[in-house]
């Protein structure tokens, strides 16, 4: 498994980093569009979102219509010592300064700390290498999402409500007939390309209320 997730973990980093520059700013913009109709149609009022790292999807238009829109926006930033991820609410692009890895980060600072105790993201759109039609995901190795699955799941339980519906961002060329997948992997309910939304589980509509077609 591990051999299998190493190979397809550089294959896809491959055909991702080949998508020429102009391509993937029209894709991205796209592809936020498809997310900010879904957010608007589940009212969604604050949701967590990546900051785009190099050849990924540029989440900076799906940003950007959050403070436009007086939503709460939710950044993670990484905490290399154990793979965790603190939540950080930002107004602002210039709110960010780089941080582990390169990756552009909430300056604690400037940016609020979010204690999903009393935050809980209505919606949580993450990253990732590519997607399959069962709602897996290939990350990239580091386990971040995934221990913060488990953080968030227990949160949600002792809150008494649902786990938010989780969203992978990509552009169409990421999904995959099928994603090595893990017990410990976290699923998607749904993706998110520049050609529009994909519904995974039901489970998603009912958790939210909303329409995932």
């Amino acid at each position: 498994m591990n051999e299998w997730k190493k190979a397809e973990r550089a294959r896809m980093a491959d055909l991702r980093k080949g998508i020429p520059a102009a391509q993937r700013a029209a894709w991205s913009e796209s592809a936020c569009a498809h997310a900010v109709r879904m957010l608007e149609e589940c009212g969604v009022d604050r949701f967590m979102a990546y900051v785009s790292f190099r050849s990924e999807l540029d989440t900076a238009p799906l940003l950007e219509w959050g403070f436009m829109n007086g939503k709460t926006v939710i950044v993670p930033r990484c905490i290399p010592e154990d793979r965790s991820m603190e939540l950080y609410a930002i107004s602002s692009l210039d709110m960010l300064v780089p941080g582990a890895y390169g990756i552009m980060e909430p300056d604690p600072a400037l940016a609020a700390r979010v204690d999903l105790a009393r935050t809980m993201p209505q919606a949580i759109v993450v990253p990732g290498l590519a997607f399959d039609v069962e709602g897996g995901r290939l990350g990239y190795g580091g386990g971040y999402y995934d221990r913060f699955r488990d953080r968030i799941t227990m949160a949600a339980a002792s809150q008494g409500c649902p786990v938010p519906p989780w969203i992978g961002l990509g552009f169409d060329m990421q999904l995959v007939e099928s994603v090595p997948m893990e017990a410990h992997d976290a699923r998607m309910d749904a993706i998110v390309t520049e050609r529009g939304r994909r519904r995974i589980t039901p489970c998603a509509k009912e958790r939210s209320g909303c329409s995932w077609s």
